[in-house]
């Protein structure tokens, strides 16, 4: 087996959870991986936590008892570091404790407001994170770490990092698999059923119904909102497709979307803020968007196109979509088009 290596970024409130983030980089260190992370944030090291977040395999929430230092927005820096690495479809774990209330009174918030927004964050990670630990002690906590993280590699299996040497043990084991792959295929008389064929084709003025988050500001304060919206395919292939008219990394559909939702978003929150003057970081669901991607696939509207030299999958839509861009076809469903600078 080769002798892998996975990068994990660690997400805290800050300096009142440095015994537990020395115990989990401790036990993480011991079990393989690379742990990384800031534990003091300021407006000017963000570009380089999410730079950070980018490079990683996953990202690891250590929670406590306290909402943490916030950003001028006044969202939590651990609470953004979250939005985004869920935006990256990074697999997620969470690690908190079983009971805040039992921590000393000093490792609290003293603002009622940070302690809301401690309780609102805290629920959000138990209704959303798939994978949630609760530890009591830091014995506790090492212990928790380390019965589950290889599990985590079991569930949510990532490229990793090999050592250069290696890199010929990756190879042959590579090949040995495809050998392998070959004898399967010819023993059972048939290739395996591209799970995109379960999938019904829709057509361009079905809608779709989604969720996405917004932060919506009005009379000087923001408050996240949660928008059920309904786009037609025609829509949704107006807003994607030209993105992707040139071989795109993966990850321009979730920055696409996001920044249409962004764009259009203040429609949407005047339904529950009527005075509500801005909005940003619009994200949309993970689920939703991942539905959306194999939906036009399925349509074949959108195809894979290979790897750029940083191994990153390419997307580009199809002469098929190309032909409905073009054309009157898409009619009132239309919106303003967006080309990818990549």
């Amino acid at each position: 087996m080769l002798d892998k290596r996975y990068q994990v970024f660690i997400s805290t409130s800050g300096a009142d959870m440095r015994p537990e983030r020395i115990i989990l980089s401790q036990t993480l260190v011991g079990m393989g991986f690379f742990s990384w992370g800031l534990e003091q944030r300021t407006p000017l090291n963000t570009a380089f936590a999410r730079r950070q977040i980018d490079d990683c395999d996953y990202v690891v929430i250590l929670l406590g008892s306290q909402y943490g230092e916030q950003s001028v927005s006044g969202v939590g820096y651990m609470h953004l570091e979250y939005i985004y690495a869920v935006a990256k479809q990074k697999p997620i774990i969470v690690f908190m404790h079983e009971d805040p209330d039992s921590r000393d009174p000093d490792l609290h918030d003293s603002k009622p407001e940070l302690k809301e927004k401690f309780k609102e964050f805290r629920q959000l990670l138990q209704n959303e994170a798939d994978q949630v630990f609760r530890y009591r002690s830091l014995r506790d906590l090492e212990m928790a770490v380390r019965l589950n993280m290889s599990q985590i590699l079991e569930h949510y299996p990532v490229a990793g990092w090999v050592r250069p040497q290696n890199t010929q043990a990756l190879h042959d084991e590579i090949d040995q698999l495809k050998t392998r792959l070959a004898q399967l295929e010819q023993e059972m008389g048939t290739r395996e059923i591209d799970p995109f064929l379960s999938l019904p084709k829709v057509s361009m003025h079905e809608l779709l119904s989604f969720e996405y988050r917004m932060h919506a500001y009005q009379d000087g304060n923001f408050k996240e909102l949660k928008v059920q919206k309904k786009l037609t395919w025609a829509q949704l292939l107006q807003i994607l497709g030209s993105t992707f008219i040139n071989p795109t990394p993966e990850e321009f559909f979730s920055k696409r979307m996001n920044e249409y939702l962004n764009e259009t978003g203040l429609e949407d929150a005047h339904a529950e803020m009527p005075r509500a003057h801005a909005v940003a970081r619009a994200q949309i669901n993970i689920r939703a968007l991942h539905s959306i991607k194999m939906q036009m696939r399925q349509n074949d509207w959108i195809i894979p196109s290979g790897r750029d030299d940083r191994q990153r999958l390419l997307w580009q839509v199809t002469p098929k979509a190309r032909k409905l861009l073009d054309s009157q076809l898409l009619g009132k469903d239309r919106t303003f088009p967006y080309k990818s600078a990549y």
